[in-house]
C-alpha cells in the first residue's frame, strides 16, 4: 500500500516540474535563448536582439508574448526574475 501511495504522489509531483521552471521570466528567457541556438545557431545576436527585449518587457509586466513562430501565446503572472 505505502508503494502505491509513493508511486501515485510521485507521479502527482513529476508533471508539474517542467512547468515550473517556466512559470518566470528568467524561465521564459531560458527556453527563448535554447531556441534561438537551435533555429537560428549563426546568429551570434539573436538572443540579445530577441530574447532580451522579451525579458525587460516581462520583468516590467509580468507577461510573456511568444513570437509568431511559436504561437503568439501571451502568459502573464509570471514571477519577473
Amino acid at each position: 500500500m505505502r508503494l502505491v501511495l509513493a508511486a501515485l504522489l510521485a507521479l502527482a509531483v513529476l508533471p508539474a516540474a517542467p512547468a515550473a521552471s517556466a512559470q518566470s521570466c528568467s524561465g521564459f528567457q531560458s527556453m527563448c535563448a535554447a531556441r534561438c541556438k537551435q533555429r537560428a545557431p549563426t546568429d551570434l545576436n539573436c538572443v540579445q536582439d530577441h530574447c532580451t527585449p522579451k525579458l525587460q518587457e516581462c520583468r516590467a509586466t509580468g507577461c510573456w508574448q511568444e513570437g509568431k513562430l511559436y504561437g503568439g501565446a501571451k502568459t502573464c503572472n509570471l514571477k519577473k526574475t
